[in-house]
């Protein structure tokens, strides 16, 4: 019984703030019209500059199988590196004499500080090895020879054999990285792997077609929401602290 009747109090209760509120309405037209109109406004602009800037459409792009591994990119290519060890000299051996002859040249260098200030005075032709350990390395390209970055952010639909996704391939860098990588298996495993990896082919893919945003415009519709409702949240607000 005590339920029911508590039931009954919040209806009736909740009924007399809704007529109320309906009441204050209905007295203050010039606020309730801008509740509802600013909110309106703004996302009415928003949705104008959505049809102004629409999403870009990217196309579909078929693989893009790019020419066989060719070793003559890397002719006349001075190779320094650095430090000089008897496994280095012996890799560096190797890759100059078995898997690329009559292509580069070698220079040893005591130090990395030592073929940094060497590569300045050097043609753009230079590349540099600095062996971490026994089994890592890192090659030194100039800088407009390979990607700044090795995350590739644009689209792929303008891509052919010659765009910034496959300089690594076109530069020579995977010719050079691939011949080492055999020298040190071979002198790891007694076992040659060249003939393998000089027949390695690669392949650009493809990708289905798709929109997207610019980033800035992304970014800036998430503000732009905020300011439309934040009117909406004001007079929310200022009613619940009235109540």
């Amino acid at each position: 019984m005590a339920t029911a009747i508590r039931e009954v109090g919040v209806w009736r209760q909740t009924r007399t703030l809704l007529l109320k509120n309906y009441l204050i309405k209905c007295r203050t037209k010039k606020s309730s019209v801008q509740e509802i109109l600013f909110p309106l406004f703004f996302l009415f602009w928003l949705i104008l500059i959505s049809m102004m800037h629409p999403n870009k459409k990217y196309e579909e792009v078929p693989d893009i199988e790019l020419n066989p591994m060719d070793k003559s990119i890397l002719s006349n290519l001075i190779l320094g590196y650095t430090p000089v060890t008897n496994i280095t000299s012996s890799i560096m051996q190797r890759v100059s004499a078995d898997h690329l002859p009559d292509v580069i040249i070698t220079e040893e260098y005591a130090n990395e500080k030592e073929m940094l200030a060497s590569s300045l005075s050097k043609p753009s032709n230079f590349v540099g090895v600095v062996f971490k350990d026994f089994m890592s390395y890192e090659l030194r390209f100039f800088p407009d020879m390979i990607p700044v970055s090795s995350i590739y952010m644009d689209s792929r639909a303008g891509c052919s054999k010659s765009c910034e996704a496959a300089q690594y391939w076109s530069s020579g860098f995977t010719v050079l990285q691939a011949s080492i990588d055999a020298a040190i298996i071979q002198l790891k495993t007694n076992v040659s792997l060249w003939k393998e990896l000089e027949s390695t082919k690669a392949v650009i893919m493809g990708g289905n077609c798709y929109y997207r945003n610019s980033y800035l415009f992304s970014r800036l519709i998430l503000l732009y929401l905020v300011i439309a409702f934040s009117p909406f949240g004001y007079f929310l607000a200022i009613h619940i602290v009235i109540k």
